[in-house]
């Protein structure tokens, strides 16, 4: 009971037998359990609906006879009643259909070894065993692995391996999902962190500074000084404004004698009243002639 055996209650199928079965026997292999003891150290771990049917058999055949039994003919029986023969045949054809995706070697390797302790008539002798483990490799491996004629399962498994990693090398397979979806996941992460800390990351340097200088002192916050805002030019300053207004058209930024428009400011909206959309002179509003601005 210090190795801590594997309790069976009946409600797992044929899986949970099988594999029961399997860890009671290792647990029997290394304390060294005699034989004569193999069933009665075996029953001990059962549990729920399992036990009621061991108490049912030690009703029918007595505790000492039920204990003395054979484990081969104990497994026999415990088999029958939980493992049916289409469960063990479902799993068998699973085993026998079983093949390698992509390049993912140690989870088809990992299976393979499951089915061969749940169905040990299809991996025994060892020939049968080695025969479906290469029967499910990759295309792009397997031929490689038979040549190798070897007669152990360990060491085509290690040879399997290598070509696996020798095929992603070249191409020939994908590389493993289990080895790419950290890095994506990383990347993800970081182009998570980039975007918050930059709204526009794809955005050039000289765009962003371009897109800053053309907004407007109101999107940029306003001025947030102690000067008054002047009248004539709409800044904030104390000393008194340098740009002037001009007498004749009113704007900002000359004076008078440096005035280039034709008329007055008043006399020209008088000009563009009298004339309204008449399209003629820009100076004098005839028409038959054309004077641009």
């Amino acid at each position: 009971m210090d190795c801590k055996p594997l309790p069976f209650n009946g409600t797992k199928g044929a899986i949970g037998l099988l594999h029961w079965i399997e860890k009671v026997e290792a647990v029997f292999a290394v304390c060294e359990c005699p034989p004569a003891n193999w069933v009665k150290f075996s029953t001990g771990t059962l549990e729920g609906n399992a036990l009621s049917w061991w108490k049912a058999q030690i009703q029918m055949l007595g505790l000492e006879t039920a204990n003395a039994t054979a484990l081969e003919d104990f497994k026999d029986m415990i088999k029958e009643e939980y493992c049916h023969r289409d469960d063990i045949h479902k799993l068998e054809n699973e085993y026998f259909e079983l093949k390698m995706v992509g390049s993912e070697n140690e989870t088809y390797t990992k299976l393979s070894n499951d089915y061969a302790a749940l169905c040990p008539n299809m991996s025994r002798p060892m020939y049968r065993r080695i025969e479906l483990y290469i029967k499910g490799l990759a295309p792009e491996i397997r031929s490689h692995v038979t040549s190798a004629n070897l007669d152990t399962i360990q060491p085509v498994v290690r040879l399997a391996h290598k070509l696996t990693d020798q095929a992603v090398e070249q191409g020939k397979l994908p590389k493993r999902v289990s080895a790419t979806a950290g890095t994506s996941s990383d990347n993800k992460r970081k182009w998570e962190g980039n975007q918050s800390k930059d709204a526009n990351p794809t955005q050039a340097p000289a765009q962003q500074r371009k897109t800053e200088n053309s907004k407007s002192p109101q999107q940029q916050g306003g001025y947030h000084g102690n000067h008054p805002k002047c009248n004539k030019c709409n800044r904030h300053h104390n000393r008194p404004c340098g740009k002037s207004q001009c007498q004749r058209c009113n704007k900002m930024g000359h004076e008078a004698k440096d005035c280039r428009s034709p008329r007055p400011a008043g006399q020209n909206q008088q000009k563009q009243q009298h004339y309204g959309n008449i399209k003629g002179c820009f100076q004098c509003g005839a028409e038959g002639h054309l004077k641009r601005n």
